[in-house]
């Protein structure tokens, strides 16, 4: 009644990637902020992403950048995203990768540190920044180039499980772990997007991305934000 009162109603209230339990660590939103040279972060949390160097931004499409990973390009993320040891993290990432002529590095640290990629169209791989790495393998073709996709990436609180994936809103079936225990509990520091220890540079165009961490997403969370991204971009 105290809301009503206020004027506020069961309708006026929308559902955002912000409405979770979790710490929201950067949303690089489509069309919201993006330009050459910045992407706005829309979290709130001054994540920004910069990149001055003509020679090394991306170009601006479809609401958000598409990387050649031929010319380098890469961006710095104002405030370093700083995960704990065994502290949660989920990323999701609306992105179509154009080939796989280097590994596909989503987030990195400029220098020797930790960083997300995909390896090849079956592989992903992260690295803490004390050099814990797990190399996860899928079906053939999960990571396929020239296919727009969401992926959902969670490792869990505490260090418990192994690193889930979906694709598009559907959890994915681990095929093999070749490397490491696929739970990967260090500590890791990002503070570039698009390449990892500077190389491995990213080809291919990212539309949105979406990092949280400190608590793990429940089911119905992550539901809701495969549902919001997969409607948003069409998938």
């Amino acid at each position: 009644m105290l809301g009503l009162a206020m004027g506020m109603t069961k309708a006026s209230y929308k559902w955002t990637p912000k409405s979770v339990g979790a710490e929201i660590a950067m949303w690089l939103k489509n069309n919201v902020g993006v330009t050459v040279g910045q992407w706005i972060d829309s979290s709130g949390s001054n994540r920004h992403l910069r990149q001055a160097n003509p020679d090394n931004q991306a170009a601006v499409v479809g609401g958000g950048l598409d990387f050649e990973g031929t010319d380098s390009g890469h961006y710095d993320i104002a405030n370093d995203i700083v995960v704990g040891t065994e502290e949660a993290l989920m990323i999701f990432m609306v992105c179509d990768i154009e080939s796989y002529d280097s590994e596909n590095s989503i987030l990195g640290a400029s220098g020797v540190g930790a960083f997300l990629e995909f390896q090849d169209p079956n592989k992903l791989a992260i690295k803490t920044s004390s050099g814990d790495t797990d190399t996860i393998q899928y079906a053939a073709d999960t990571f396929a180039a020239g296919e727009k996709a969401l992926f959902g990436i969670q490792r869990m609180d505490g260090g418990v499980g192994l690193i889930k994936v979906w694709k598009n809103g559907s959890l994915l079936t681990v095929a093999s772990t070749p490397l490491g225990d696929g739970r990967n509990e260090g500590a890791i520091t990002f503070n570039v997007v698009g390449m990892r220890n500077d190389d491995r540079f990213f080809d291919g165009k990212i539309y949105e991305m979406i990092v949280y961490k400190s608590k793990d997403l429940t089911v119905l969370e992550i539901g809701k934000i495969n549902d919001y991204l997969t409607n948003k971009h069409g998938l």
